[in-house]
């Protein structure tokens, strides 16, 4: 129905080579334009450029100007999608009014449009993270709204104070107030604040070192010796937790996703929730035997591993598919602290802890990477993980083998 174009003025600047950019918006075949805030050299326009790419590399603040272009068009997007919602009537020249219109400065309204933009851009668990910490804050607040201008020094301030009188640890006090940030940084490039508004300027954020508890080998021995009821849903926890363990610790959101298809010629073969990229792991004797005590005459390759996920359930919903592993990420931790009492280990242990776990091993185990992590200047378990991360197929089966041979 409508369409975004990038244009430049037909006249330069005056006095200038400099032409200004303009946003062309057309619907049912009519056309409005509106002025941008960038003015470039013809040479550096692309005619033909389409997201991220409609100013050429050779003007300095190309991608600067560009991710301001892809706000406007987005915000094009969800104004049109609002009106027809609404029932209200659609044109260009609607469009452009309310683009131009003086923007709000409600923090709230603000935090709301760019979560639906994370969900439209099915960018599901980042849009619920600001949904949550939106929630705090208006918690903290204590009314429905917040402008911009209320959120000073003083305000940052009091709510730091106010997170952690909850108990909540300085990583997660980090997180909320490095959103508050980014929507502050997000509401000036698209116009609606100005830079001098942002608190940010004299704000530091600080950021605490995280407290992770992570297992050594003889405790995941006494997990792995626990006299537990095969088939029940407390065995079924430890079974998923000691096969993210022995593959290199991947994320719970990818072991509650396994098919039988990821299974190919005695590797693990999947693709990353988190990342969207693939990945390939040697299994190992351990994994493959939990990997057994699943696998039936009437399995099918398109069944899930292990029993959270139901076979008959749709989770092709990415909203969906996010609570569901959140909801399964939350009764597996509950039964996983039962496990760490009957196993007598005295340490919070989550679905992550496992991934701490096989990095904190295979960092002291592996001479390779213990080495390389030092030269790096790793400071931190979360440091190293990301090395791993990076490492390509064939350096993760030699640390597999050399851990857990």
């Amino acid at each position: 129905m409508a369409s975004y174009n990038i244009e430049l003025n037909n006249r330069p600047v005056k006095g200038t080579n400099y032409y200004t950019l303009l946003l062309r918006i057309t619907i049912d075949r009519k056309h409005s334009r509106v002025s941008l805030p960038y003015s470039i050299l013809k040479k550096q326009f692309n005619p033909n450029g389409k997201k991220s790419n409609y100013v050429r590399a050779s003007n300095p603040n190309h991608k600067k100007i560009n991710h301001y272009i892809d706000d406007q068009i987005e915000l094009c997007k969800d104004i049109v999608s609002a009106r027809m919602k609404k029932k209200k009537p659609v044109s260009a020249q609607l469009i452009k009014d309310e683009l131009i219109k003086p923007k709000t400065s409600s923090f709230v309204d603000f935090s709301n449009n760019h979560y639906n933009r994370l969900i439209k851009q099915k960018n599901i668990s980042t849009a619920e993270k600001y949904k949550a910490g939106l929630a705090t804050l208006l918690d903290f607040v204590q009314s429905d709204d917040i402008q911009f201008a209320d959120i000073d020094l003083q305000f940052l301030s009091d709510y730091e104070d106010h997170l952690k009188e909850q108990g909540k640890a300085s990583t997660t006090i980090h997180g909320k107030i490095k959103n508050i940030k980014a929507l502050f940084n997000k509401a000036i490039q698209q116009g609606v604040i100005t830079p001098s508004q942002s608190p940010f300027l004299v704000y530091k954020l600080k950021q605490g070192q995280p407290n992770k508890d992570r297992l050594n080998l003889e405790e995941i021995i006494k997990i792995e010796e626990l006299e537990l009821t095969p088939g029940t849903l407390i065995s079924h926890v430890r079974n998923v937790f000691l096969f993210s363990f022995y593959n290199a610790g991947i994320r719970i959101s990818d072991s509650l996703m396994l098919t039988w298809e990821n299974i190919q010629n005695g590797r693990l073969v999947y693709t990353m929730y988190k990342t969207n990229r693939v990945h390939s792991l040697l299994l190992k004797d351990k994994p493959l035997a939990i990997l057994n005590q699943y696998r039936t005459d009437e399995t099918q390759k398109e069944d899930y591993i292990f029993p959270f996920f139901k076979n008959h359930i749709d989770y092709s919903d990415p909203l969906f598919l996010h609570n569901q592993i959140g909801s399964k990420t939350a009764l597996i931790n509950k039964y996983l602290k039962q496990i760490a009492t009957k196993a007598e280990i005295d340490k919070n242990i989550t679905t992550h802890t496992a991934r701490h776990s096989f990095a904190d091993i295979a960092r002291k185990k592996e001479k390779n990477i213990y080495n390389l992590s030092k030269a790096l200047g790793h400071s931190s378990i979360k440091v190293t993980e990301a090395y791993l991360a990076s490492f390509d197929d064939a350096a993760i089966d030699e640390t597999l083998n050399n851990v857990f041979d």
